[in-house]
This record gives structure tokens, C-alpha cells and sequence, in this order.
């Protein structure tokens, strides 16, 4: 009888682990963490799940929201490149306060960016969005009334003053932007700020035209009263579509934590250099084309190329760098075309060798294309490593960084023409093109350097976040720091 018991329980024994051992996989058999299954996709009937779509309603929404603001607040921005050194300097007005009228509006955003990004988990980030869109379509709107002043101080004060006033709105529209799309899509940061870079290349392109147009068929206040009333406008919408982002009780980024990152530094670099190289050719180009005996269209059409050169091919960095996770091959790689191109185009006018219009012609739509791979993934890369060394991923952290971001870029954009503009003056324009191409070199050089360093001495080699499970223990995520050493 004993024997028999015994039996029996072995018997229901091994049943009951044949069974388990029916239903558990082996560790062969066992996806890693963080990885979707076939078997996941299809539901207990047997019946395929159907796939999910990219962006959600909300997520789009949020997108067309921030590009309405983007398009309109930078096509406000540059509309006056055309017509207003003509009106200025009718009014005697100097070159250079001329050109000090352009440069005081990226000195404005520069320093306001990292200030808003600082403040836009306190006061939220759909009031700085929609105030600053306020601000900026309410001082293009007074822009047109500046033609009125009866005399050249006033003119020239007005002039500043809203300018400053713009360069503020503006900042806390594009900081407000990229925190909330990146906040909005935290899978597809790259992607959904390239959209908005693509949107801001485009009004650069559209901008001039515009407003070019609205001067020459009803003068002076038309341009300035159409856009800024298309900016207004688009507070109204976006009153509706913005999420509400950000309160009182979070707490804001800290600028001194992320700025303590080396990879931050090289980043912010690489992007100045970026927006630097592209903005220098604005006082110089036209000129070396002219000389070229380039047609006003013709140069016209190659500035287009320029922006839209720009905007389309963010996008497609912004992409790879979400999917591939290869910012800083993007970055060196975007450096190294960039600096090529450019040794390309100066090096025959120091060397005083025949250039003819094809060089040109060639060179920019692809240094365009350049430019974007070597400034777009910087946002990226700057958010990955934040959340790399420890920062807690949030609102507070992407707006300080798109308040860096942006404030870099502003920087570039105030430092490329001026520097442009002098070695153009006293050296020459292929000094000038040259100067780029060093600086994109010098992009390519420390990028490489630093990531040799932080391979060997820093954080070293990355692995995704995701690749963390939420059941992961310290002594897990701390053993897979050390082996990825």
C-alpha cells in the first residue's frame, strides 16, 4: 500500500511538471526584457491585433499646434529682410545699425531661451507658448506703425525696442515648442522636433517672399499688419490644441546639473556651428553671386534651396536619429560633408583659380542638407545624455534643454554674420567660406575625441534606456553599467 502511494505521488509529480515545463519556455526560449513577441500581437482568440498608429490624435494635434506657431512666428521674424534696409537707410540710417537692428533680435532670443526653459515648469508651458505668439504677432503688428515716426532716433529706438520685445516672444514660443512635442512624443523626440525645424526652414524661405510681395503691392504696414494678424490668429487655435504642461507643484530643470554634462558642451558646439555657418552666408552670398553674375532670381532661388534644403532633410535626420540611436555618427558625419563642401567652394578663390556658377550652384542646396545632419540630432543627443547620467526625465528637463538648444542656435545666428561679414570685408569671401570649413572640421575632430574619452574614461558605451526594465534592481542596472564599460 505504500509502494502504491508512493507511486502515485510521483507519478502526479511528474505530471504536474511535464505540465509546467509545457507552459513555462525555456530560458533559450525567453525574449529579452523589453521586447515584444509574435505571440504578443495576437490576442486569445487567435485574431491579429491590429497595429497601432505612430502619432495618436493628441500627439498630431499637438504637432500641427506647435508648426502653425513656428511657421507664422518666424515668417514674422524675417519678413522685414527685403524691404526695411531699403526704408532705413532712406531714412539715413547706417549699414551697420541697420545690421544691428537684425542682430539685437537673435541677442534677445539667445539670452531669453534658457531663461524661459528655466521657468516653464512653474508657469507652464502652454502659457509661455501662447504668450509668447501673443508678444511676437503684437509687435510685428506695431512694426508697421514705425514708418510714422517723424524722426531717425525714433525710428531707429521703436526699431530696436520691438525687436527685443520679438526676440523674447519668439524665444518663448520655439522653447515652449520643443519641450512640449518632446514632452507630447517621448519615443519620437527626433522626429517631432525636425518637424518643427523643417517648419522654421520653410518660413525663412517663405518669409522674405511674402513679405516682399505684400510691400511692393501696398507698402510699408501691409506686411507687418498680415502676419501679425496670421500670429494672433494662431493663439486662438492653438488656445484649443496645446496640452497643459507643467504647474506649479513640479519642480523646474536645473540648467547647472545638465550643464554639468561634457556631452552636453560638445553638443551645444556642434549645434552654434550648425546655425553659425548657415547665417554667415546671409551678408556675404549674394554679393560672391553677383560677382558670379548670378540674376537676383537666381540668387533669389539658391536661398530658397538653402532653407528648404534645410527643413526637408531635418526631418530625415530627426528620423534615423529616433530609430537608430546614432546621434553622434549623424553629428560627425553631418561635420565632416559640411566642411567638405565648403573646402570645396573657398579654397579655389585663395588660391585664385577660375570659379564659375556651377560650384556654387552645386555646393549649397547639399551644405544645406549637411548643416541640418550636423545640427538636428544635438537636441537628441542632449536629451539622451541628461537621462544617461542620471537626470529624471520630465518636462523640467526638456525645457532647460530646449531652452539651451534654442539659445545656442541664437548664438549662431548672431555671431555668423558678423563674423561672416568682416573676413568677407577685410580678407575675402573665400577666407570667409574657408573659416566654415575649419569650424565644421573643428566639430568633427572634438566630437570624435570626446566620444574616445567617454568610451574610455567616461560613461562608455551606451545601451537603450528601455532596455531597463522597471523590475530591474539597482544591482542589475548596476552590473550592465559595468559590462557595457
Amino acid at each position: 500500500m505504500a509502494m502504491e502511494l508512493q507511486t502515485h505521488e510521483n507519478g502526479n509529480m511528474e505530471g504536474t511538471q511535464k505540465d509546467a515545463n509545457s507552459q513555462v519556455p525555456s530560458p533559450m526560449e525567453t525574449p529579452p526584457r523589453g521586447l515584444a513577441t509574435p505571440e504578443e500581437a495576437v490576442n486569445a482568440d487567435g485574431d491579429q491585433q491590429p497595429a497601432k498608429s505612430r502619432f495618436t490624435s493628441h500627439q498630431i494635434a499637438t504637432i500641427v499646434g506647435t508648426i502653425l506657431a513656428a511657421l507664422t512666428n518666424m515668417m514674422a521674424y524675417s519678413v522685414i529682410t527685403v524691404f526695411y534696409p531699403i526704408e532705413a537707410k532712406k531714412r539715413g540710417i547706417s549699414q551697420t545699425v541697420i545690421g544691428m537692428v537684425f542682430s539685437v533680435f537673435s541677442l534677445s532670443y539667445s539670452i531669453g531661451s534658457p531663461l524661459i526653459g528655466k521657468m516653464i515648469p512653474i508657469i507652464g508651458a502652454r502659457f509661455a507658448f501662447l504668450a509668447g505668439s501673443f508678444i511676437t504677432g503684437g509687435c510685428n503688428i506695431l512694426f508697421g506703425f514705425i514708418i510714422d515716426m517723424p524722426t531717425i532716433a525714433t525710428f531707429t529706438g521703436f526699431s530696436f525696442a520691438i525687436r527685443i520685445l520679438e526676440g523674447l516672444g519668439s524665444a518663448a514660443v520655439l522653447t515652449a515648442s520643443a519641450a512640449i512635442v518632446a514632452s507630447v512624443c517621448p519615443d519620437d523626440v527626433g522626429k517631432a522636433v525636425s518637424l518643427v525645424e523643417t517648419t522654421v526652414g520653410f518660413s525663412f524661405a517663405i518669409g522674405p517672399a511674402v513679405g516682399g510681395l505684400l510691400y511692393h503691392v501696398a507698402g510699408f504696414r501691409i506686411p507687418f499688419f498680415v502676419l501679425g494678424g496670421l500670429v494672433l490668429s494662431t493663439v486662438v487655435v492653438n488656445y484649443f490644441l496645446m496640452p497643459n504642461q507643467g504647474k506649479e507643484a513640479e519642480e523646474s530643470g536645473s540648467v547647472r546639473r545638465v550643464l554639468s554634462i561634457p556631452a552636453v558642451w560638445v553638443a551645444l558646439f556642434a549645434n552654434f556651428v550648425g546655425f553659425a555657418a548657415t547665417a554667415s552666408l546671409e551678408p556675404t552670398l549674394a554679393i560672391f553671386l553677383d560677382e558670379l553674375n548670378f540674376s537676383v532670381m537666381a540668387i533669389s532661388l539658391l536661398f530658397v534651396s538653402l532653407g528648404l534644403g534645410y527643413g526637408l532633410f531635418a526631418v530625415i535626420w530627426g528620423v534615423i536619429a529616433d530609430a537608430k540611436k546614432c546621434t553622434r555618427i549623424l553629428i560627425v558625419v553631418g561635420a565632416s560633408g559640411s566642411g567638405g563642401l565648403f573646402l570645396l567652394l573657398g579654397l579655389p578663390q585663395i588660391l585664385h583659380l577660375p570659379v564659375t556658377g556651377a560650384l556654387p550652384g552645386v555646393t549649397i542646396p547639399i551644405a544645406a542638407a549637411t548643416f541640418s545632419m550636423l545640427a538636428t540630432p544635438t537636441f537628441v543627443d542632449m536629451l539622451r545624455s541628461s537621462e544617461w547620467y542620471g537626470i529624471p526625465s520630465g518636462l523640467g528637463l526638456t525645457a532647460v534643454i530646449s531652452g539651451l538648444w534654442n539659445s545656442s542656435a541664437a548664438l549662431g545666428s548672431l555671431a555668423g554674420p558678423l563674423l561672416g561679414g568682416v573676413i568677407t570685408e577685410y580678407y575675402g569671401f573665400g577666407y570667409s567660406i574657408m573659416t566654415i570649413a575649419c569650424t565644421s572640421f573643428a566639430v568633427l575632430i572634438i566630437t570624435c575625441l570626446f566620444g574616445i574619452w567617454e568610451f574610455r574614461c567616461g560613461k562608455g558605451k551606451r545601451e537603450p534606456r528601455e532596455a531597463f526594465s522597471s523590475e530591474d534592481n539597482s544591482n542589475d542596472q548596476e552590473m550592465r553599467l559595468l559590462s557595457s564599460k
